[in-house]
Formats: C-alpha cells, structure tokens, sequence
C-alpha cells in the first residue's frame, strides 16, 4: 500500500486508552483545519502519524493552535449575560444588597454550565463537546468523573499547561502538576491549587487503599499529562468505543491504513473491522464507584 507523506507524528503508546484517544483528537484537530487529513498508527514505530493532504504543517503549530484557542463553558451570548449578572452581582454586594432570587438563581445556572456542560473550543477549530452528557448510571459511556465536577476547569488546566511541551511528539509523556485556571482564581494564591485531570491516562490511576488516603481528598501534587487529558476529551466525542461483554469495559480499534477522521470513527468503535482490538476496563477510584480511571487495554483476537 502507498502510503501518503507524513507531515507530521507523536509517539504512543496504543496499550493506554488515554494516548489512543489522544491521537483520535489530533486527528479530530487536523480534520478541522486541514480537510482531507488521515492519520494511522504505525506499530512498529509506536507512533501516530498525520498527513496533512500534502500540506507541510507541524504537531507543534496543532500544539500551539489548541494551546491559545478559545476553551469556553457557555455559548457567547450566555458568556456575556453572565457577565452583565456577575458585574451586578459585585456591584449590589459592595453595597450590601443582594441581587433579586430570579436573576440570582440565573447568576447561578450558568455558573453551572460554565462548570459541567457542553465545552466550546473556538477558533480555529469550532468543536462542541458534549459526548458525557449522559445519565450518571449510564455505562455505555467512558465516563470518569461525577455530575458534579468542573469539567471546564479540569479542560482549561490541561489547556493551560501545553504551552510547556517542549518536545511536541513526545508530548504524551510531558508530565505536571496542573493548576487552578486564571478565571478560576479568587486569591493570587490560587494559582497554586492542583486541579485533578479526567483520569484518561492510564498511568495516573492510583486507588486508595492502595497508597492509604485520597489524592482527591488530599489535593495531592500528582503528575497528569495534559495532552492526553485534553486531547482524550475531544477525540472520544466521535471516537466512541464499544461496549465489551463485561459491564465497565470497552474495547477500541487501533487503524494501520491512512484513513480519514470520519471513516477511522467508524473503525475504533468496530463497526468496520480493521486493525488490532484492544480491550480495557474502567478502574474505581472511590469505594461508591463514583470516580473511575482508564486501565491499561490488553490486545485480543488476531
């Protein structure tokens, strides 16, 4: 098979389900600015490559594009009326009033979205994210997190740290503490706080009886890999796996052939047979089976 010229690639690890759907992302982000971009793995290589329809681009201009995109929690005109709630809000409280119940409890519904609705990625790459939106029981979905976490937050953290990734295809394996989001800030100090990522990658998971406390709990500084938390979250809104026999696990497809998003979609979810099958589970995080993680995923068939 001809395979077309590569503009550019990362390393992998296809054996964790957060770099698998790390490169779907990419591949979701090239799809966007340059169509008619496929990607494929390369397994002897461990690598992902993209062709880039014979454009000459580079990982690190993708890198730098999704690093100072617009990451919003609302649509612009919920973003500026909640501006125009908050700026009274400020302003009723310096005077020791309060706003009416019917604007407040508005003031604090989008707050709510900001915080675990859809996310917007703006220009270049105009992408909702919504694919979690999905009752908590639900187990058809590789859900994480609880209804009550700051999606948003955990998204702009990660976003906020690629701007630190030196070597862009190895940008798997940047390691960081991520941090508290400016919008996100109250005190200078806040800056400081770590923010949990998505739990995507799989080298993150640890449970607590195994380290005996909570890193949740605790706020521990842990490493996270922000490219693959981020990048997980946007390539798992077309990249879907599919439900294995056991409940909390799922199995994915990694494609050999150049393929384009659309078609490689298809493939990853098993509804075109192709390439090598993979299997991982959903580890819990918290005895109540609230939070959970990515195992690493074993190869089956042939």
């Amino acid at each position: 098979m001809t395979y077309p010229l590569t503009s550019f690639f990362v390393n992998v690890d296809v054996t964790n389900p957060g770099q698998f759907f790390a490169c779907c992302g990419l591949l979701e982000l090239a799809h966007r600015l340059w169509p008619g971009a496929e990607g494929w793995f390369d397994h002897s290589k461990s690598m992902f490559a993209i062709s880039a329809n014979g454009i000459s681009v580079t990982v690190d201009y993708l890198n730098h594009a999704l690093a100072n995109c617009d990451v919003s929690g609302l649509s612009e005109e919920q973003c500026r009326e909640r501006e125009v709630l908050e700026a009274e809000n400020r302003r009723l409280r310096k005077q020791g009033q309060k706003l009416p119940n019917e604007k407040e409890e508005r003031r604090k519904e989008l707050g709510t979205l900001a915080r675990q609705g859809a996310i917007r990625l703006g220009k270049p790459f105009d992408i909702v994210l919504d694919w979690w939106q999905t009752d908590d029981k639900d187990i058809t979905t590789p859900k994480t997190w609880a209804g009550r976490q700051e999606l948003h937050r955990i998204a702009r953290a990660a976003q906020d740290a690629l701007s630190d990734i030196s070597e862009p295809r190895e940008m798997f394996d940047y390691g960081c503490v991520l941090r508290e989001p400016r919008e996100y800030r109250k005190e200078k100090s806040d800056g400081q706080e770590p923010v949990e990522p998505f739990y995507f990658d799989a080298r993150r998971f640890a449970h607590p009886l195994d380290i005996g406390f909570s890193l949740d709990k605790q706020d521990a500084e842990t490493i996270a890999y922000p490219a693959v938390e981020l990048l997980g979250l946007i390539g798992l809104q077309r990249f879907r796996p599919a439900r294995a026999p056991n409940k909390w696990w799922f199995e994915y497809s990694a494609w050999l052939a150049p393929l384009a998003a659309p078609v490689a979609a298809a493939v990853v979810c098993g509804s075109v047979p192709a390439g090598y099958r993979y299997r991982f589970q959903l580890l819990f995080r918290d005895d109540k089976k609230r939070y959970k993680a990515f195992d690493y995923a074993t190869r089956i068939g042939g």
